[in-house]
């Protein structure tokens, strides 16, 4: 029972959009007893979660609203920061949820554009919409559509490459 009780407590909860908590629980996999994401100790995830876990206040809330399980980490073997149980530091503020949401959706955004930008670099052998089909399929995207996955790829492109304006020249007649 007890370690029933410590288990359910190395869990936390955030609220992200859901797309971005489709897309990490896909990736991941699933502790069956908690439901929580269970992070590899080798992504930057990982130590962006461990950076911000902290201990919850008497005037915290809990969220209950919350989209997204976190298996939180627990790095006792490691000497060179202070060690964090994740029984007493279980709590992720709504800046560490912000935080959290921005490094997963570098983590999205990189895999996306980096499907998109091999398909284009092999002499686009695919549609780009049928890339982003696949990758829709791959991680069990239900909350946002294959246009918006592609026009976010079209501006991630225009930011890499941008197009030269041309210059307009005034002829002189005479």
């Amino acid at each position: 029972m007890e370690k029933e009780k410590w288990r359910k407590k190395r869990v936390a909860t955030i609220r992200i959009e859901p797309y971005l908590a489709e897309y990490i629980m896909a990736k991941y996999e699933t502790d069956i007893a908690t439901g929580g994401v269970k992070i590899p100790p080798t992504t930057d995830l990982y130590f962006c979660v461990w950076e911000q876990m902290s201990r919850k206040r008497a005037n915290q809330s809990e969220i209950v609203d919350g989209n997204l399980l976190i298996h939180l980490p627990f790095r006792k073997a490691d000497t060179c920061s202070p060690w964090k149980d994740p029984a007493y530091y279980n709590y992720l503020s709504s800046s560490a949820a912000k935080e959290v949401e921005g490094q997963i959706r570098r983590m999205f955004n990189f895999e996306l554009h980096r499907v998109l930008l091999e398909n284009e670099e092999f002499g686009r052998k695919r549609r780009n919409l049928d890339v982003i089909y696949d990758f829709i399929h791959n991680y069990r995207l239900k909350s946002i559509s294959s246009d918006a996955l592609l026009k976010n790829y079209y501006r991630f492109r225009n930011r890499l490459h941008p197009k030269k304006i041309r210059q307009y020249k005034k002829s002189s007649s005479n």
